[in-house]
C-alpha cells in the first residue's frame, strides 16, 4: 500500500507539472505589481581571484530575502529590495565560513548582520534586459553598484498557486571600497563578481 501512495504521488506531480506553461519571456505579459522571493529557486554566488589568477574562489550566500515591485511598461517605476543574512556565507567548508563571517576587515557579522541592497535606478537596456543601480550596504559602508540583470520570462505555477518572474544577474564590485580588504596582500583579488538566479512570485 505505501509503494502505491508513492506512485499515486509521483503520478501527480507529474500530471500538475504538465500544466505548467512555458515562460513568456515578453516581460509586458508580467502583470504588474508587489513579488516576493521563492528562496526555493534562488541563489547568491560570489567569485574573486585566488593565488594572483589561480583560480576564481566560489562561496554563496544561504539566507537572503528580496522584494520587488515590478512594473514591466514603466521599468523606471519599479523596485527591489535584498537582505541578506551575513553570517549565512558558505563555502562548504564550515570552519571557514566562520572565520569569513567573523573576520573584522572581512564580512565582520557581528557588527554588521546583515548586508543590504536597494535600487534607485532601473532601466531597460534590451527586449529581455536591464541595467539595476542601487546602494550595496556592506559592513556598514554603502556605495552605489550596477546589476545586469536579465529577464528569463513568466509563467503561472500551479505548484506555487501564482504567478512567477525569472530573472538572471551579475555585477561587479570592489571589496576594499567597503573595507573588506583582509587577505589583499596574499594574492586575493580586489573586485568581488556576483551573480544571481531568482524566481519571484506575484503576491
Amino acid at each position: 500500500m505505501a509503494s502505491m501512495r508513492v506512485l499515486a504521488v509521483f503520478i501527480l506531480i507529474w500530471a500538475v507539472s504538465g500544466c505548467v506553461t512555458a515562460p513568456d519571456p515578453a516581460p509586458a505579459a508580467a502583470p504588474k505589481g508587489t513579488y516576493k522571493l521563492d528562496p526555493a529557486h534562488a541563489s547568491l554566488i560570489l567569485r574573486l581571484g585566488h593565488g594572483k589568477g589561480l583560480s576564481q574562489f566560489t562561496a554563496r550566500f544561504d539566507d537572503f530575502d528580496a522584494a520587488l515591485e515590478f512594473d514591466a511598461a514603466h521599468p523606471q517605476n519599479s523596485r527591489l529590495s535584498v537582505v541578506i543574512e551575513t553570517a549565512s556565507i558558505s563555502t562548504g567548508m564550515t570552519a571557514f565560513d566562520e572565520k569569513l563571517a567573523r573576520t573584522k576587515n572581512l564580512l565582520d557579522a557581528k557588527a554588521h548582520p546583515q548586508i543590504r541592497f536597494q535600487s534607485s535606478n532601473i532601466t531597460k537596456t534590451g527586449p529581455q534586459s536591464g541595467e539595476v543601480t542601487g546602494d550595496l550596504t556592506l559592513r556598514g559602508i554603502t556605495h552605489p553598484i550596477t546589476l545586469l540583470v536579465h529577464y528569463n520570462g513568466r509563467a503561472y505555477d500551479p505548484l506555487r498557486g501564482g504567478q512567477v518572474a525569472g530573472f538572471s544577474a551579475d555585477g561587479t564590485f570592489s571589496r576594499g571600497q567597503f573595507g573588506a580588504d583582509a587577505w589583499s596582500n596574499f594574492g586575493v583579488g580586489d573586485t568581488i563578481s556576483v551573480h544571481i538566479e531568482a524566481e519571484f512570485i506575484k503576491t
